[in-house]
């Protein structure tokens, strides 16, 4: 299972949280994930303070055997966690980390269930633009798995049946009008940031998850003018 095609990873998360939550999938709007992990997949989610050299690493899950380094009571230890702990970087349970809480915590289980052998620990990171990477870190944060685990990571927080059905909510079934290279309706706009929150997810992880369902309509900028009735001759 460690490489699956964008549909199969999209129909995989689908299957995963219809099975978690049940009977009542249709009516939910909001994956607790935390619970997914340690209620369905049965892995413990704890908290530490990372002491890691590289500070973008929010999450890890043991192999068991790979140390990670915390900060604890006795000062900075590496703790080797036992096989499937998922562990989370403590600042993220702040109420304003929501939004990558849950992303770190979706991510980490993806990896879980892409590599259900757990051959190697991985980690969570965050891409910083000011940083210099070696070629080595490079690979590993931008290697074909990790975009893989990622997609699966956007489809366990918006599973495919949540988004068409807030999408069918708001009278957008047939997806978002996006015009030209990027602009979106303003009243769009504001949907996408409700739809956001009450999914528990930033609006640019929902974006990309609308992005990977093909559910952007994209149109001309023209057309967008023309329904303002700009751009046209005025009608004496």
């Amino acid at each position: 299972m460690k490489w699956l095609s964008n549909a199969s990873v999209d129909e995989l998360g689908n299957s995963l949280i219809k099975s978690y939550i049940g009977e009542q999938a249709n009516n939910k709007n909001f994956v607790d994930i935390e619970g997914f992990v340690t209620d369905y997949l049965k892995l413990p989610v704890i908290y530490r303070s990372f002491a890691e050299e590289d500070m973008s690493k929010l999450g890890f899950i043991s192999d068991g055997l790979t140390p990670l380094s915390v900060y604890t009571d006795a000062g900075k230890q590496q703790i080797v966690f036992p096989k499937g702990t998922i562990v989370i970087e403590d600042y993220l349970r702040r109420e304003q980390e929501l939004g990558r809480r849950r992303f770190t915590i979706a991510h980490e289980a993806a990896h879980y269930v892409i590599d259900k052998s757990l051959s190697a620990a991985s980690f969570r990171r965050e891409f910083d633009s000011e940083k210099t990477y070696s070629a080595t870190d490079l690979k590993e944060i931008f290697n074909i798995k990790e975009t893989n685990v990622d997609r699966l990571a956007g489809a366990l927080l918006m599973p495919e049946f949540m988004v068409r059905d807030y999408l069918n909510r708001g009278k957008r079934s047939d997806g978002i009008a996006i015009y030209d290279n990027g602009f979106i309706r303003p009243e769009d706009h504001m949907f996408l940031q409700w739809m956001a929150a009450n999914m528990g997810a930033s609006l640019t992880a929902l974006q990309i998850r609308i992005r990977e369902l093909g559910l952007y309509v994209k149109k001309s900028m023209n057309e967008y003018l023309s329904e303002l009735g700009l751009g046209k001759e005025m009608v004496p």
